[in-house]
């Protein structure tokens, strides 16, 4: 299965999911589609329902 993942091109996202990315932990058979984006647009496409995993920003749940 792949999964959609949504991050922001922010050095700490790309830091936290490059193991998870670049086959250095073992995701039982998952594959992911990173898709990077700005917090702004994560939180549009997350609200639409367009990714099946993604950051939001605190802000998007006020």
């Amino acid at each position: 299965m792949k999964i959609s993942l949504g991050f922001s091109p922010c050095p700490n996202d790309t830091f936290i999911f490059d193991a998870l990315l670049h086959g250095r932990i073992d995701t039982e058979g998952l594959s992911f589609e990173p898709v990077i984006a700005d917090v702004e647009e994560l939180n549009r496409r997350a609200f639409a329902g367009d990714l099946h995993v993604t950051k939001l920003s605190f802000h998007a749940l006020g």
